[in-house]
């Protein structure tokens, strides 16, 4: 909401940036950590409003170009923003298989859809936006008509539990993590977590898909069927919320992001 930026379009390394009165010269930093957040929306007026979302443009776009290394630029990883896309192009590259998948705006394809899904049925918004994934049951039927106004993403329940890898560089840092609801994010205090090494097929891919996306850092979740132990790939994420974690790693994923940033490039 407050500051400057001044980007010399000949030289984008000369971007400043100025904030509570000091000021920041991009072609000073080695290296760049990112979470960029557009906050136009709380402004509290217009003027606010088109400077910040103005300067959030700004800096993702300058963050591309910048010699720097960066963790991780903005613009570069978009594939969550339709997320049918997101899952079957990065897990083909990962290698991995996806749950059956139903994306649509027509109530009797839906309807279709969840008949067919043996283990039960789950949907959840098919945007970037924050979604949580919920478990279809009769009472949801009703809802069906409203789909005509607003797509959603109906995937075949996979039974057993989740597994968050953390990538950075060409590190990983796994966790299993047992519920006993269906969106562990969305209850505290009763979920079980346990550190996991993920077999090597699962590294390799996560690995493979840093480098496909052009981004060091990466949140990448799967199911595990706990009745044929078969993985499935649900989503990578550019800007994970890794904090927990990350305690539970006793710091580890922090160490490697300090590592990557602080490490010269060859």
């Amino acid at each position: 909401m407050r500051g400057s930026i001044r980007i010399p379009l000949d030289s984008p390394i000369e971007t400043e940036l100025s904030m509570s009165g000091e000021k920041y010269r991009l072609g000073d930093f080695a290296a760049v950590w990112c979470r960029l957040m557009d906050v136009s929306a709380a402004a509290p007026t217009p003027e606010l409003a088109a400077a910040a979302g103005g300067q959030a443009e700004a800096l993702a776009r300058i963050l591309e170009v910048v010699p720097s290394k960066v963790m991780n630029p903005p613009l570069r990883e978009a594939s969550g923003f339709t997320k049918v896309l997101h899952a079957v192009a990065l897990g083909e590259v990962g290698g991995w298989q996806v749950p059956e998948t139903c994306l649509t705006s027509d109530p009797a394809e839906a309807s279709r859809f969840i008949r067919s899904c043996r283990n039960g049925t789950i949907f959840k918004g098919v945007s970037a936006t924050k979604t949580w994934a919920t478990v279809f049951e009769p009472r949801h039927e009703a809802d069906l008509p409203r789909l005509k106004r607003l797509p959603v993403l109906f995937q075949e329940r996979v039974i057993g539990p989740d597994v968050r890898i953390h990538v950075v560089g060409d590190q990983s840092f796994g966790e299993l993590i047992d519920s006993p609801v269906l969106d562990y994010r969305t209850v505290r205090g009763v979920n079980s977590y346990r550190p996991l090494a993920p077999p090597r097929e699962v590294a390799d891919g996560c690995a493979r898909l840093t480098e496909f996306c052009g981004v060091p850092f990466l949140g990448v979740d799967f199911k595990i069927d706990r009745a044929t132990g078969e993985w499935f790939f649900l989503e990578a994420n550019s800007m994970p919320c890794f904090e927990g974690y990350d305690e539970r790693a006793d710091g580890a994923i922090s160490r490697a992001i300090v590592d990557w940033l602080s490490t010269p490039e060859c």
